[in-house]
């Protein structure tokens, strides 16, 4: 008499494997219920303008700034930063002063976009290099 192929102790294992599939999971272990709960609503602030309000702004400042890429350059640069998060709102405010010093309906323009409590001063003298620098 000879064994089955793969021995005795493969078919039990194989028997035990069935009655394992079939049986509840163990209470130890809790279950997970394959549909995640829906996340609490957030409360998030109304977004602020609309993107024909930015399609305007940029082409104001493309306008503005067609003799010097460098300033668009730098704009650019600004918004990438932030949206890097290598620099905070505050970190915008700042470039933004240095950068929009001068052009006072780009900064009231801009100012548009910060969100409530942080703004750009204007500076209507255009010392800083406006329109009328050549």
């Amino acid at each position: 008499m000879g064994y089955p192929p793969g021995g005795l102790k493969h078919g039990r294992e194989e028997e035990d494997e069935e009655e394992q599939a079939d049986a509840p999971p163990p209470a130890s272990r809790p279950r997970i219920d394959p549909t995640p709960a829906a996340a609490p609503a957030r409360r998030v602030r109304p977004l602020g303008p609309g993107s024909a309000e930015a399609d305007r702004y940029l082409n104001a400042m493309q306008r503005e700034f067609t003799d010097k890429p460098d300033k668009s350059d730098e704009f650019r640069a600004i918004l990438l930063d932030y949206h890097h998060m290598s620099i905070d709102i505050t970190g915008v405010v700042e470039r933004m002063q240095a950068l929009l010093n001068g052009y006072p309906d780009l900064t009231r323009g801009f100012n548009a976009f910060l969100p409530r409590g942080y703004t750009l001063k204007v500076d209507d003298d255009r010392q800083g290099g406006g329109a009328g620098d050549a």
